[in-house]
């Protein structure tokens, strides 16, 4: 008996451990948000305005959050100032989806931004103005811990968010959390990519076809594309980590792109 018992066991932790467990796909199978009634604040300095966000798809339940903010249970989000503001909902599965660059404008203090992608791949080169339609000029900006000065053209910057703050001639400041996106960098597969894997990872023996997967063939590549980065990245591939930061940044670039065949 005994020994049957422990037969059924070990069958069992054979079975679990050999289970066909398909890692969750956050971009086929995550949650999608969507921007409802966006109420303005009363007055430079009052928190009376608010955002609200729906979520579906996903798994639930949903954690809502507010820039930084520890998460919450409902897509609403109340006693805010005037400002710009990232949304975001995390699933279940710990899948994410945002709106980003959401507005909550003053009746005293109305605002607008223009915001330029980042779509360079080894310098930045996003780019926000912010210009202000109400309130008590002049009107001073200063980006992240900076100082304040009358130029409200921020360039040359990172894709990713950034704090503006501004501030009108009766000290009285809005907080800007303004994210760049990411552009298209135009990284080729044919004239980038290629040569820096024939060079330095289809060698004998390592992805040139012989015994792993020929990764000078694009279709090879792409599927393998994710895979490509995080290992170029982490430096463990190639093996040697023979790579420069500069060629590491462009595959990671063209990943992003999509991994197009141009």
């Amino acid at each position: 008996m005994r020994q049957i018992l422990l037969f059924n066991v070990l069958g069992l932790v054979l079975f679990a451990c050999n289970e066909d467990v398909k890692p969750i796909d956050c971009e086929k199978d995550g949650p999608v948000i969507s921007l409802g009634l966006v109420v303005n604040a009363s007055s430079c300095g009052i928190t009376d305005g608010s955002i609200s966000v729906s979520a579906s798809q996903g798994k639930e339940p949903y954690s809502f959050l507010l820039n930084d903010l520890p998460g919450q249970s409902t897509g609403k989000f109340e006693n805010l100032r005037a400002g710009i503001y990232s949304v975001g909902v995390r699933d279940a599965n710990g899948c994410m989806a945002t709106v980003d660059n959401v507005l909550v404008n003053a009746v005293d203090f109305s605002f607008s931004a223009t915001i330029t992608d980042d779509d360079a791949c080894l310098t930045d080169n996003g780019m926000v103005v912010i210009d202000v339609s109400a309130g008590n000029p002049p009107y001073t900006y200063k980006l992240g811990n900076g100082t304040f000065s009358d130029n409200n053209t921020f360039s040359g910057l990172p894709h990713g968010s950034h704090t503006i703050s501004v501030k009108d001639n009766n000290g009285c400041s809005v907080t800007l959390i303004v994210t760049v996106p990411r552009g298209a960098t135009g990284t080729s597969w044919l004239n980038d990519i290629k040569p820096i894997i024939e060079v330095s990872c289809a060698k004998s023996g390592c992805h040139d076809g012989s015994s792993r997967t020929d990764l000078r063939i694009y279709d090879n590549a792409k599927f393998h594309a994710s895979s490509i980065k995080s290992k170029t990245e982490d430096r463990s591939m190639p093996r040697q980590g023979t790579l420069t930061q500069d060629q590491i940044d462009i595959i990671g670039c063209w990943v992003d792109d999509g991994a197009p065949e141009n």
